[in-house]
């Protein structure tokens, strides 16, 4: 049982601002669907709110040099004045497709650093024993808690109307904002180098970029990290064309629970002692072939509510469950000072095909129908699977239990 007030601080904040992410995230991509009648309009809102995770590779060195408290908290009131701008803008009678497509980016930008950086405090926090639980909890709280306020987001629109979802979560980020206040003075200490020189300061950003990316150097870890690029990429690009194929509110939501349902489990089995025993290999492979296949039922499966949902969230499950280990494993081969360019860089990287998949599935789900999208999509990551299945450094990773031994974790 974790016992740390701060790691409970950073968990409730990830509940109440994912509830308002969940309202605006619903509300944002059906609003642009239904002012632009496009799947292209989707695809390039997504591609632009994805693109921030290649920005958040460039400024992931700042995760240990900035104080997190004040970050955490001045992150929060800001996104709460900046989703205000979309209702103003629509009782003014002003508001635009592209309005919503520059704020969205923006806010996502935000959220794209707060994540890593709550994640980098966890090793400050927690012991080494306490960290996969915490890693689960965290995961559960940034993904998992979807799977209900994904569904509730759904029926408040139908109910109260979009503008009803930007004001609440302009209301969670105030919340979470007040809350992270409450959090421990020693996470505002970090560590400051006084130089005046600005070569010096653009240098010593880069050489923390550069350690960063110095754990892609290890060819178990680039195989993976490669293999999850083109999964990301896949996932975008059925998020993509999600409006489309699910048609209404309703049915859209319940595909993003399906989602959030998946995560939540997947992280909760992660915890299972027996689960940690088993080699990370055939976690990965396995799994991602029954991702791929799961998805491909998909595709078959539009008029199919109950089956279509159902087969989405088993998909998510077994994400849920590697998305634990893959930080676990970061973070216990990593030095605790260097934890936050670590995690920037390796989710930077994870994601930066993510912004291409969201423009392949808007564009192609305008010449093919949307259930012929998740199946390409699903096609390629069952050939991942493959080429993991044929990559020696992917079979050999070893379980959870064994990182110590195969990584000389001290």
């Amino acid at each position: 049982m974790i016992k740390s007030k701060d790691f409970y601080v950073l968990l409730i904040g990830r509940l109440i601002t994912n509830f308002g992410d969940s309202l605006y995230a619903i509300a944002s991509t059906l609003l642009v669907y239904q002012m632009s009648g496009s799947t292209v309009y989707s695809g390039i809102t997504l591609f632009l709110t994805s693109s921030t995770a290649i920005i958040q590779l460039l400024l992931s060195p700042i995760l240990d040099k900035i104080n997190m408290k004040k970050f955490l908290v001045i992150s929060q009131l800001i996104q709460s004045v900046l989703i205000l701008i979309i209702p103003v803008m629509y009782y003014l009678e002003k508001l635009n497709v592209y309005h919503i497509m520059i704020i969205m980016p923006i806010i996502s930008l935000i959220n794209q650093l707060v994540y890593p950086g709550q994640i980098s405090l966890l090793p400050k926090i927690l012991s080494k024993e306490e960290l996969v639980t915490g890693n689960s909890l965290m995961t559960m709280a940034y993904q998992g808690s979807n799977a209900i306020f994904d569904t509730l987001a759904g029926i408040i629109i139908s109910v109260f109307g979009f503008m009803t979802a930007f004001y609440a979560d302009s209301i969670s980020f105030i919340l979470t904002g007040l809350l992270f206040c409450l959090l421990s003075k020693k996470l505002s200490h970090y560590k400051e180098k006084k130089n005046n020189k600005k070569e010096s300061i653009i240098k010593n950003h880069f050489n923390g970029l550069k350690e960063g990316l110095d754990l892609f150097k290890d060819s178990r870890i680039f195989a993976l990290v490669l293999g999850v690029v083109f999964i990301n990429f896949s996932a975008t690009s059925i998020s993509a064309v999600l409006p489309a194929f699910a048609k209404d509110e309703i049915f859209y939501s319940l595909m993003l629970s399906a989602m959030g349902a998946g995560v939540l489990t997947g992280s909760l089995f992660a915890s299972l002692p027996k689960l940690k025993n088993i080699s990370l290999g055939k976690l990965y492979i396995d799994g991602m072939f029954i991702v791929s296949l799961a998805w491909i039922s998909v595709s078959y499966f539009a008029s199919n509510i109950k089956v279509a949902v159902s087969l989405y969230a088993l998909g998510w499950f077994i994400v849920g469950i590697v998305n634990v280990y893959a930080q676990t494993m970061v973070q216990m081969i990593v030095p605790s000072e260097k934890i936050g360019s670590a995690m920037g860089a390796m989710v930077g990287i994870s994601t930066f095909m993510a912004p291409l998949g969201a423009l392949f599935g808007g564009y192609l789900g305008e010449y093919v129908s949307s259930p012929k999208v998740i199946f390409i999509a699903s096609i390629i990551i069952f050939l991942v699977a493959i080429y993991w299945t044929l990559n020696k450094n992917i079979r050999k990773l070893p379980a959870v239990n064994n990182f110590h031994e195969v990584f000389d974790v001290k």
